[in-house]
């Protein structure tokens, strides 16, 4: 994974926090549960879904990667880069997911 878990632990803190300053998130604490536990938790579910959704990222990068492995030539420079963009494209696009 590109990102460290401590790294995207703080962009799902603060993706949290501004949604809930821009008054974006709505949610009610159950009664009596401990001060901080409701947002931990919601953060908690960010960090899932962001780091879900890089395992995704991740295993279309290592498609394309064999992709252009099976290439009869060694491609090199911007003709790789062009070529990993199209089939990253292609392929996110095969499995519904937005890049």
């Amino acid at each position: 994974m590109r990102l460290s878990d401590d790294k995207i632990r703080r962009i799902a803190e603060r993706l949290h926090d501004e949604l809930a300053e821009r008054e974006l998130l709505e949610y009610r604490d159950p009664v009596g549960m401990k001060a901080g536990v409701g947002r931990a938790a919601r953060v908690k579910a960010i960090f899932d879904f962001i780091v879900a959704d890089l395992k995704i990222e991740e295993e279309i990068d290592a498609e394309v990667e064999k992709v252009l492995d099976s290439y009869s030539r060694q491609l090199r420079g911007t003709e790789r880069d062009v070529l990993f963009r199209k089939h990253k494209e292609d392929i996110a696009r095969k499995r519904g997911y937005k890049l």
